[in-house]
């Protein structure tokens, strides 16, 4: 099989894995009497592989995982087998596009190699997988629509929205109480920088060491800059708080691991009192044994050391510990001593030779514990101004409660109180005021 090894642009690059899904792509071309690989075969061939980061990417789109496999392998089972081991096809022009593809999508996320998981995401954006993708998911209603209706240019738009909206490396905690989804653990690149953050100049000017710290510029290194242990942010609105953090990474360019210390407390504690059962939770199987056995204390000691660990192996990055002050939530009985002498540790325990910033976000100061915010740990506090972030329905519409026409400068309805804010059901995020956005930027909820 030397010709597509040899027509893959930077075939060492890609994984055994990712290799093995050309080879079986070509055995599937072979079988339908193609006269070279389509992205169609490349898709078929690395869903069929069963790679767990391929069923994660599928999932988060949105994408009947299952149903597609079913499909996938009834239309690879016929042939497959007849095909010539020692046959050579070459790529097609549209499947050496999406491999470039891939290779671009690696080099955005500084990646070193190309797994499957990225390969799938190059195919996907090629319109000539789009037909191939209708028929796979015939009912799905949240693809449907775009995926019939557009073509083209504007079919790749749609699925680069759903990339970047929901592709991510995520732990999504599932409660059955009414509260929704509650994001445990984010990892991302954010391409969010200071000009896309309207107001909050000052935090901006006080974060500046710590993105120079980041990027190891020189005028950090000739000014005798002091390595910067935490930063505790206060003040203004939770989405704000997390907005400046995205911006810092995305200012120094460098990969952003998120930790809601909110989500992490209640799902120590509903696990503890039976309220929820490990297995009602959408966590990977490494996650999934940090919270298999112990006392309360040692499973959230266990996840704050790996989530530290994994900071340390992306550096240089941030790491953000959303509302550290609801570690204040958890009963003396219920591991908050253990958490905190953890957090303490991993705190003490951090050097400038992984170029790692650690960034926490409270409500006040005064709500977080002294230990935390004594020299060398959150000794650097930045204190965010609150900013009309919120973007306000236009003059002339209505509110959605009781249909009464509104102001532009109301933030609530004076007729029945209703917030007036465009926000995220889901997820409470900031709606962005982008002509065409179909999805949330926070959770990737749809928009209603």
């Amino acid at each position: 099989m030397s010709n597509i090894i040899t027509t893959v642009r930077e075939y060492e690059r890609f994984t055994p894995a990712a290799q093995e899904a050309f080879r079986a792509a070509q055995r599937l071309a072979l079988s339908m009497d193609a006269r070279a690989i389509a992205p169609e075969h490349l898709l078929i061939a690395i869903v069929l592989q069963n790679d767990e980061r391929v069923t994660q990417v599928l999932d988060s789109m949105g994408m009947d995982v299952k149903t597609i496999r079913g499909r996938v392998a009834d239309l690879a089972r016929n042939g497959e087998a007849a095909a010539q081991e020692d046959s050579e096809l070459p790529l097609s022009k549209e499947a050496q596009e999406s491999v470039n593809w891939a290779l671009a999508f690696i080099s955005y996320m500084h990646a070193t190699a190309v797994l499957p998981d990225h390969l799938l995401l190059g195919v996907l954006r090629h319109p000539r997988t789009q037909p191939l993708l209708a028929f796979l998911l015939p009912s799905l209603a949240t693809l449907e629509s775009p995926l019939m209706q557009e073509t083209g240019v504007a079919y790749t738009d749609y699925i680069d929205q759903l990339i970047s909206t929901r592709v991510r490396d995520q732990s999504i905690v599932s409660y059955g109480r009414g509260t929704g989804r509650r994001i445990l653990r984010k990892f991302e690149r954010p391409a969010v920088t200071f000009i896309g953050v309207m107001g909050l100049d000052k935090a901006k000017r006080e974060a500046q060491d710590i993105i120079e710290y980041l990027k190891a510029s020189p005028a950090f290194q000739q000014t005798g800059g002091r390595f910067p242990h935490g930063v505790l942010l206060t003040g203004s609105t939770g989405n704000e708080r997390r907005l400046l953090v995205q911006a810092v990474a995305g200012e120094a360019v460098v990969p952003l691991v998120m930790l809601s210390m909110t989500a992490l407390v209640e799902l120590l504690v509903d696990l503890h009192h039976g309220e929820l059962l490990l297995e009602d939770l959408e966590l990977p199987a490494r996650e999934c044994s940090f919270f298999r056995r112990g006392s309360i204390a040692e499973k959230g000691q266990r996840y704050i050391q790996y989530l530290f660990q994994q900071a340390k192996t992306i550096s240089p990055g941030v790491l953000f510990i959303e509302d550290i002050d609801a570690l204040a939530r958890l009963g003396r009985n219920e591991g908050r001593e253990q958490l905190l002498y953890q957090l303490l540790s991993e705190m003490d325990a951090l050097d400038k030779h992984y170029r790692m910033v650690v960034m926490a976000s409270a409500g006040r100061s005064g709500d977080v514990d002294d230990a935390l915010l004594r020299p060398g740990r959150f000794e650097q506090r930045i204190v965010l101004e609150s900013t009309p972030a919120a973007e306000h329905i236009e003059p002339g519409e209505f509110c959605s409660t009781c249909k009464r026409e509104v102001q532009p400068e109301w933030l609530y309805c004076v007729y029945c109180g209703s917030s007036l804010t465009q926000v995220c059901a889901q997820c409470g995020a900031l709606r962005p005021a982008i002509a065409g956005a179909r999805f949330c930027s926070s959770c990737g909820t749809v928009f209603q």
